[in-house]
């Protein structure tokens, strides 16, 4: 089974899709409270009532806890603790009303429970919401049986376990469907444009950093000057002293090049003494890159006295970014998506904000999980 996320292979979803599982949240609450207090004739052990809603409360709190772009991704045990704890609010609300429940439709906690499934499509396998629906809907049901001789409808007892159980498995089937759905066109997406194109399209020019070199800067000094001393019957000694000079800055030049790797020229303040940054992979220097013109651009931060550190073994690597947060802004609004991206990247992201406002953002990686593609 296939165990891909929508979170996974688009990250920055899950910013949005938070949003979704808050309003969830809210929605169920309301509908939690609201019903239980317009059923309120119906119950007749309050402090199970009481503490039914303080289930259903602790598993939003834990839905959107876990739906966090810095806690990213949505662990499995998080969706198995939301579950246990809604179904715990079912069980306990079926205890506070047991024997004085007339209706099965007014009950809340399968119908919160319901609204909690309906959003999690964004962030776990299909097969795993369906077989956690699938769990709550027998054990909706079964209460719903169990309590069937105190409703009352003159209908056989499964009338009443289905229609209880309908609701949280129809949502979680929904939103089976669509995690399902969303990964297959997310995977043939990634499929399409990782596909090296057929051919050079006519007018392609490379790109202007390409062009702006230092080796091309020094052939258009060079080649000029090589093509000159090719038409002249011979050399001058002002010949020989520019192709003197000319030597010397080729090999300045390739000697700067060498020594300077591609983290030094987008990051003033770069210590990476044994060239870690060479040994990143495509996804990990163009996630850096982002970040550090990120934190570059924003009025949040003081570019100015920012670090980029690199540091650790042969079998494991810190990437240490520092810079100095400006006061009255709150990092967490900037970094969201950059967290929830650089963790599908690098092996963890963490971050924390000092007590001088000093941003510190720590990524590692394995060096040598792309040493063989960057040699």
């Amino acid at each position: 089974m296939r165990d891909d996320t929508a979170q996974q292979l688009d990250p920055l979803s899950g910013i949005t899709a938070r949003l979704f599982a808050i309003g969830a949240v809210v929605v169920a609450l309301v509908v939690a409270f609201a019903m239980s207090a317009f059923t309120a004739d119906q119950t007749n052990n309050w402090w199970l009532q009481a503490a039914a809603l303080a289930a259903i409360s602790a598993s939003g709190y834990c839905y959107v806890r876990a739906a966090s772009a810095f806690r990213a991704p949505f662990p499995r045990g998080a969706l198995v603790v939301v579950c246990l704890l809604a179904l715990l609010a079912v069980v306990l609300e079926a205890a506070a009303q047991w024997g004085t429940n007339s209706v099965v439709r007014d009950d809340w906690a399968p119908v919160s429970l319901a609204i909690l499934t309906l959003t999690f499509g964004s962030w776990r396998p299909g097969w795993e919401i369906l077989a956690s629906t699938v769990v709550c809907a027998v054990v909706i049901g079964s209460l719903a049986f169990a309590r069937s001789a105190g409703f009352d409808a003159d209908v056989p007892a499964i009338v009443f376990a289905v229609l209880s159980a309908t609701p949280v498995l129809a949502t979680g089937a929904a939103a089976s469907a669509f995690s399902r759905s969303l990964v297959d066109s997310l995977l043939a997406w990634r499929s399409a444009v990782s596909r090296p194109p057929a051919s050079v399209p006519d007018g392609f020019e490379p790109p202007a950093s390409a062009r702006a070199s230092h080796l091309v800067h020094l052939d258009e000094q060079v080649y000029p000057f090589l093509e000159r001393v090719a038409r002249q019957p011979g050399l001058s000694a002002a010949d020989g002293e520019r192709a003197r000079m000319l030597a010397r800055e080729l090999r300045t030049l390739l000697v700067l090049d060498a020594e300077r790797s591609w983290l030094s020229r987008i990051v003033r303040g770069a210590d990476d003494r044994h060239r870690f940054a060479e040994r990143l992979g495509e996804a990990e220097r163009g996630f850096i890159r982002a970040l550090v013109s990120h934190l570059r651009t924003s009025a949040a931060f003081d570019d100015e006295r920012m670090r980029v550190m690199l540091h650790g073994s042969e079998w494991e690597a810190t990437c240490t970014i520092v810079v100095p947060c400006r006061p009255s802004h709150n990092p967490r609004v900037h970094l969201a998506p950059y967290v929830a991206v650089g963790r599908s990247v690098f092996g963890t992201v963490s971050w924390n904000l000092a007590h001088d406002n000093t941003l510190t953002i720590t990524l590692t990686f394995d060096p040598n999980a792309n040493h063989e593609e960057t040699l």
